[in-house]
């Protein structure tokens, strides 16, 4: 009993990190996209502050991105927020911002989409 079970643990003991690492490596884990969230609390604030519509263009993309990346993880209330974020993109876009409202709603991306 005892004689056997001793190697097969020390295998698993030593085999489980290089297992981790050849995963990481090979890209069968998703990397953190941290960067995704950053890039685009920084377009939409572009858009919110200096109406910049290439600045709104690109931030609806990028909250697409984050939209894609809260669906594949159940982050609904994310999904909820980014809906308003874009609306609040577009309504700059129109020429019908909503100012410090439009803020708000990223701030509350930026909560309820964290370590996306």
């Amino acid at each position: 009993g005892l004689e056997r079970s001793e190697p097969v643990r020390c295998a698993v003991f030593i085999a489980a990190p290089w297992m981790a690492l050849a995963t990481v490596l090979l890209g069968l884990v998703a990397p953190a996209r941290a960067s995704d969230l950053t890039l685009l609390t920084l377009l939409a604030r572009d858009c919110f502050s200096r109406q910049l519509l290439s600045a709104c263009d690109q931030a609806l993309v990028q909250a697409e991105v984050v939209q894609q990346r809260a669906a594949e993880l159940d982050r609904y209330p994310c999904q909820t927020v980014l809906l308003g974020l874009q609306a609040d993109v577009v309504m700059v876009q129109l020429r019908e911002g909503r100012g410090a409202k439009a803020f708000e709603t990223l701030s509350a991306v930026q909560q309820r989409c964290n370590g996306l």
